[in-house]
């Protein structure tokens, strides 16, 4: 019995960084003041990038350039997220950066395609506020995800 007890208290430590009660946090509690700092500048301008690029796209879907430009985005968030422990913003920053590909490929994107691009770039300013404020990852995370990945077959 004492040694449960005494297994139970050391995962609670251990774990006690990464979770709340409403779920995993958005990035890791380890990483220091600065480092949280750059990388929201980083994300804030990612999100201001992203967002110009995808109004551009929503006026011409064939217009490669403004794809690229999401495209690089998405592959920058994809590459700085690990480093706060923002693993969940990893993946969707891969999952939307393969997309955004597949839609430049086809120049005529199909429209589910497009609205799980959308739904994607909707959801960077929740992942902002949530590593702003310490939050757990923002719940339709995964649904965007799973969206991308059938928008893509």
């Amino acid at each position: 019995m004492h040694v449960s007890n005494w297994l139970a208290g050391l995962f609670q430590r251990l774990f006690r960084s990464s979770t709340t009660r409403a779920g995993i946090l958005a990035i890791s509690e380890d990483v220091d003041a600065e480092m949280r700092d750059v990388f929201m500048a980083e994300l804030h301008d990612i999100i201001q990038n992203i967002g110009n690029a995808l109004a551009a796209w929503r006026n011409d879907y064939s217009n490669p350039t403004q794809t690229r430009a999401m495209v690089r985005a998405f592959h920058t968030l994809k590459g700085s997220a690990p480093i706060v422990g923002a693993t969940q913003l990893a993946e969707l920053g891969l999952v939307a950066e393969q997309a955004a590909k597949q839609a430049m490929r086809k120049r005529n994107p199909d429209l589910s395609l497009i609205q799980a691009i959308e739904a994607a770039v909707a959801l960077l300013p929740d992942w902002a506020a949530a590593v702003r404020n310490s939050q757990p990852v923002p719940a339709e995370t995964r649904n965007v995800i799973n969206a991308l990945k059938r928008a893509m077959k």
